[in-house]
């Protein structure tokens, strides 16, 4: 059984993980490992030539249910269809913390409700999964991080995926020097994700979140406000994870909550 499968899903902390795999360098990249769009978006690199290997980072928040078994599943799924492209795909490594997690998200909800609108979860919660994977790629020497982000599924839009929310993701990383990649970003025809995926159900093979699709309506249709959404992104969700990116960087440890609060003041 891998390292990783004996773990428990929800540590508390688990951002300052160990890393004694061989560096990724620039032929390398951290993949996001979820699921469908994940997956795609790792062969769509892979297919265009200059990627050798792929470190599948499993990352979880505190409000999933279900466990690790589908995601290293699909860590298998991903290795098959890159074996026959030379593209080597790493074991995967599990990183998490819901104290992150709860302390800019869950802990002051009500806070960022009132300013910015009940939308900010599902934004706030997707800048956390990529960030929480920016320490493993400094310790894996990865300079790239390829993720599923797309603008449509579709026709049909998730506020964590809009283009202001993508730009902050990657904005936030950059400044950490880690390139994200979002290749799947303009594809919107779900055929296109199934070619690249093989047969796929969209929301499927992955573990599932109690609070999917907060932001909808009764009838499922988006509803947001973009100006409220800039400035959230703006104002607090950028700062704050670059705050504690900051952390991390220098002492290996960071106080969410004093560096929320300071935010927010």
């Amino acid at each position: 059984m891998p390292e990783s499968e004996s773990l428990p899903f929800l540590h508390p902390d688990r951002v300052g993980v160990p890393y004694r795999g061989k560096a990724l360098g620039p032929e390398g990249a951290l993949a996001e490992m979820a699921g469908r769009d994940s997956v795609g978006a790792v062969v769509v690199l892979a297919r265009e030539g200059g990627l050798e290997r792929v470190l599948p980072a499993i990352t979880y928040t505190g409000t999933e249910y279900g466990g690790l078994g589908s995601l290293h599943s699909n860590t298998a799924w991903l290795r098959s269809l890159l074996h026959p492209l030379g593209v080597e795909v790493m074991e995967p490594v599990v990183i998490g913390s819901p104290l992150w997690w709860g302390a800019t998200i869950g802990r002051v909800n009500s806070v960022l409700a009132r300013r910015y609108g009940p939308w900010h979860i599902c934004i706030g919660c997707h800048m956390y999964l990529h960030a929480v994977r920016v320490p493993l790629a400094w310790r894996a020497g990865a300079e790239r991080l390829v993720a599923g982000e797309r603008l449509s599924h579709g026709g049909k839009i998730k506020v964590n995926q809009i283009r202001p929310a993508a730009d902050a993701y990657r904005r936030v990383l950059g400044e950490w020097g880690i390139k994200m990649e979002m290749p799947l970003l303009e594809v919107d025809d779900e055929t296109a994700i199934v070619a690249l995926t093989g047969e796929w159900e969209e929301g499927g093979r992955q573990p599932g979140c109690v609070l999917s699709g907060n932001y909808r309506e009764i009838g499922g249709g988006s509803i947001f406000d973009p100006e409220r959404v800039q400035a959230y992104l703006e104002e607090y969700l950028v700062p704050a994870t670059s705050r504690i990116l900051a952390a991390l960087r220098e002492d290996g440890r960071a106080d969410y909550r004093s560096i929320v609060e300071g935010v927010l003041g």
